[in-house]
């Protein structure tokens, strides 16, 4: 099987899986946390092989341990979001004390996160690479865990959550996608990139008309299948944010493949086929869900309606 079919058939596994996960909220969305749970793995694993150098790696348990603690904040901050189902009432409690009492917890893990890390160094470690192996510690988790855990965030903003789900997934997919066959069919100029040297303008310019005319796609879908029939986002709006939003994916791409070439490999792993790894498969994600949320957010703050 050829590279290219690998590639289509692993996506289409993925997003079928994606899908169920989303779309069935099951035991109060536990599916989703154990898929978000299995993305943050996976992908600070994968990091944690990039920063690897002899003088200098990262507190990986240390790592684990505060990137499930950030995701429990998110997950707990999502449930008390929801309006469809009612959590057990000291989830709420919980939920209510993250989201009104002005105290981020996300922020003070961060800060322990770090602390941690520098006393470990001290304790464990020489001197030689303490910088390296604190900074890739903390890294990793702002890289990862933070965007994931803005996924729940933007799932749970409003009564169109699932909606701006799926904008910003096929906004970036499509991107990507686009830029991926548009530089095969008619990539002719290097965009001149040292870091990504086979890429074309006609591949970026490809993903990016691609994105603008599958949201519009997806709007449509929209409206005529579910009962919203009007969609906090207007033809304009949606053209500007896809561009924009294609834009901010291509340097999610551009900078996964930054971390590759510094460590020197091809792909971050090679768990999915046609893909690589994991991170390999949401560089672009990584950058665009936050980006996006805070677009809406931004927006909500303003007084228009999400």
């Amino acid at each position: 099987m050829g590279e290219t079919s690998k590639r289509i058939l692993s996506s289409i596994v993925l997003v079928v899986f994606f899908l169920v996960a989303l779309l069935y909220s099951g035991f109060y969305y536990i599916d989703l946390f154990f898929f978000g749970l299995f993305i943050i793995y996976f992908g600070l694993r994968e990091f944690y092989d990039f920063s690897h150098r002899e003088e200098s790696q990262a507190f990986r348990g240390t790592g684990y341990f505060f990137s499930l603690l950030i995701f429990l904040v998110y997950y707990f901050q999502f449930m008390g979001m929801q309006t469809y189902i009612l959590p057990p009432s000291w989830v709420l409690d919980v939920a209510k004390l993250f989201n009104t009492s002005g105290f981020s917890p996300v922020m003070a893990l961060l800060v322990l996160l770090m602390i941690s890390s520098f006393l470990l160094q001290i304790i464990k470690r020489p001197l030689d690479g303490a910088l390296m192996s604190v900074a890739s510690t903390v890294l990793a988790t702002l890289y990862v865990v933070i965007p994931i855990g803005h996924f729940l965030l933007l799932l749970g903003l409003s009564s169109f959550g699932e909606y701006y789900i799926f904008l910003v997934c096929v906004i970036t997919i499509i991107s990507d996608a686009g830029a991926y066959f548009g530089g095969r069919w008619f990539g002719k100029n290097p965009a001149g990139l040292k870091v990504s040297p086979k890429k074309t303008w006609e591949g970026y310019i490809t993903g990016n008309i691609s994105a603008v005319l599958c949201v519009q796609l997806l709007n449509y879908i929209w409206i005529a299948f579910t009962s919203d029939k009007e969609l906090p986002l207007g033809l304009m709006e949606s053209v500007l944010l896809s561009v924009i939003i294609s834009f901010i994916s291509v340097i999610g791409d551009l900078a996964e493949s930054g971390l590759k070439r510094d460590a020197k490999i091809k792909d971050s792993a090679s768990i999915i086929p046609g893909h690589g790894g994991m991170l390999d498969l949401a560089d672009a994600l990584l950058f665009t869900i936050p980006c996006i949320y805070y677009y809406f957010k931004f927006k909500e703050v303003l007084g228009f309606p999400v």
